[in-house]
């Protein structure tokens, strides 16, 4: 681990928005199979014409790949670093770009309106459930070539 990355991950672990946990194999295979459901079931709902359902599954899919990252560098969020956490840690993966983080944030923005909204509940188009699949299917790669 970089040293960068290592006081970052630091820093959140003090402000009690991570917590360490052991590496286990078993779990992030059990993970990894998870991940694929979700994907599956947003594309089923898609196809079914549910798009607030796709997306709200397509953002679990994105989200549940990107702990994959974390659970390799042994951490996860806690209920103090929710959501949030897990874009801020993206960030510190070189190997990631740039883009895919801030189209991650968005998508968890619109995820929190969607599910949580003030008035009317905001659009959500094929779009950005297709962009949530694309960076979990990215995400997801990432995972297994650090891990293998």
């Amino acid at each position: 681990m970089s040293n960068n990355r290592k006081v970052k991950t630091q820093a959140l672990l003090d402000a009690g928005r991570l917590e360490s946990v052991p590496f286990d194999a078993e779990f992030f295979s059990e993970q990894i199979r998870s991940c694929s459901l979700f994907r599956i079931d947003a594309i089923f709902l898609l196809e079914n014409d549910s798009v607030h359902g796709a997306f709200s599954v397509a953002y679990t899919y994105m989200r549940k790949t990107a702990t994959l990252l974390l659970t390799l560098r042994e951490v996860r969020p806690t209920a103090r670093g929710g959501h949030r956490v897990i874009s801020e840690v993206l960030t510190f993966e070189s190997q990631i770009a740039r883009q895919l983080v801030i189209d991650y944030e968005k998508l968890r923005e619109k995820r929190n309106r969607v599910e949580y909204p003030d008035a009317l509940i905001d659009d959500v188009d094929i779009s950005l459930i297709n962009r949530c699949i694309e960076i979990g299917d990215q995400l997801c790669a990432l995972a297994r070539k650090i891990s293998s």
